[in-house]
């Protein structure tokens, strides 16, 4: 796959992700003509395609700052259209206007939540929900939020928000409702669940977003993810394999600062840890989590668990 890192799309809102769906990598959208060399650059059509790839993200870096790297075993068309499209949708983006999302769904007709019977209030919401749909437009809810909170949200808040909205062939605009109402319970509790998964199947890496990038100690002293992504690994190969696992995470809480805060996941594990010669090791008992809220998201900044320690 093709990855960037340090990629600063330019879209304002942390809650608004444009997705490119396959459509979009496979549609024939080109860059303009003074975008690239007219003449090809290689004799061999496969060793053209590879070199016009560098340039464009060569383009990349230099227009966004970003670092784009590719992976040998991508098929170098898909790379191009991609790389062409990201260029595409800055573009776009850059002559886009702010606009209320009720202004780009062409200001349809609705009526408020109180004014409607639960019967009426669901067939209003599926209308509404497949006219964002049509405009390529997507509203996410997590488990747990009941129709009329869905279509109040959408018709009374979301209709308000202005967006610079760029519309792209094969592009839809999400827009999530915890990114305007945080959950910051269920956050916390989904980092530790992220946590507790990667623990038991031994996968974290440097892409474990749900680990800070600096841990703390009790003692003060400061480790990188690299230094305890260090340790893990250690840890993971004195073992074949982690089973048998249980876990329940019953104490959840956090402080706000501000846009940032504190808070923590807590609970009982136990497991089996499964030596080269076969042997079950069970460990278990109290596990304590902590997080941090930065730019609305919680990573784990110090670890707490049975069968972890600091080197």
């Amino acid at each position: 796959m093709l990855s960037f890192k340090n990629y600063p799309l330019k879209t304002p809102g942390y809650f608004i992700i444009c997705c490119y769906k396959l459509n979009l990598i496979t549609n024939k959208h080109h860059m303009n003509n003074d975008e690239l060399p007219e003449q090809p650059l290689s004799d061999d059509p496969e060793e053209n395609l590879r070199m016009e790839n560098e340039l464009l993200r060569l383009k990349l870096k230099a227009e966004l700052g970003g670092e784009s790297h590719s992976i040998s075993d991508i098929d170098p068309e898909i790379e191009n259209q991609f790389l062409k499209n990201v260029l595409a949708f800055e573009h776009s983006f850059a002559s886009a206007k702010p606009a209320k999302v009720y202004d780009l769904l062409g200001r349809p007709g609705f009526k408020k939540a109180d004014d409607l019977d639960d019967e009426e209030l669901s067939i209003a919401l599926e209308e509404i929900t497949d006219l964002l749909s049509e405009k390529d437009m997507e509203v996410y809810f997590s488990d747990g939020y009941d129709e009329r909170t869905q279509y109040r949200f959408i018709t009374e808040e979301l209709f308000e928000h202005e967006t610079t909205f760029a519309p792209m062939p094969g592009m839809t605009s999400h827009f999530d409702y915890e990114e305007f109402h945080p959950n910051h319970k269920k956050d916390i509790e989904n980092r530790a669940e992220e946590f507790l998964s990667e623990w038991f199947k031994q996968s974290f890496n440097e892409r474990s977003w749900e680990l800070a990038n600096d841990f703390i100690l009790p003692d003060r002293k400061i480790l990188s993810k690299a230094d305890v992504l260090t340790q893990m690994h250690r840890i993971f190969e004195a073992y074949t394999s982690f089973k048998n696992e249980k876990y329940i995470i019953n104490d959840t809480g956090f402080e706000l600062d501000g846009p940032n805060g504190i808070g923590h996941a807590g609970g009982m594990v136990r497991y089996d840890a499964v030596l080269e010669n076969g042997e079950d090791i069970p460990i278990g008992g109290h596990f304590k989590l902590y997080l941090t809220l930065e730019h609305g998201w919680w990573s784990i900044f110090h670890i707490n668990f049975p069968g972890f320690e600091y080197f």
